[in-house]
């Protein structure tokens, strides 16, 4: 190989690492951007979140209670309607279909 040939690769190969290294940059400014818009996007939401958990709380304690209130007044319907569950899980999943 001549001078010449070296001087070129050497060229080729620093222009192509300059410019890998630009794009790498805007690559990573993008990112961190499109990072940064994601985060206050999930901090703005994070009262409604909130909110929505509180609900969701709520709901779920008031349903537990009803339950647990329909249980104490009718224990032996409970122990049937699980029974009856129970069965149809048992004997769903116990089959073997070939």
């Amino acid at each position: 190989m001549s001078k010449d040939s070296i001087n070129s690769l050497s060229e080729a190969i620093s222009k192509l690492e300059s410019m890998s290294q630009t794009k790498t940059e805007k690559i990573r400014e993008h990112m961190e951007k499109d990072y940064e818009e994601i985060k206050s996007a999930l901090e703005d939401m994070r009262p409604y979140f909130d909110e929505l958990k509180n609900r969701v709380e709520n709901e779920a304690k008031a349903t537990k209670t009803q339950v647990e209130a329909k249980v104490k007044e009718s224990p032996w319907l409970t122990i049937g309607i699980v029974g009856l569950i129970a069965f149809f899980l048992g004997l769903f999943l116990g089959r073997k279909d070939k």
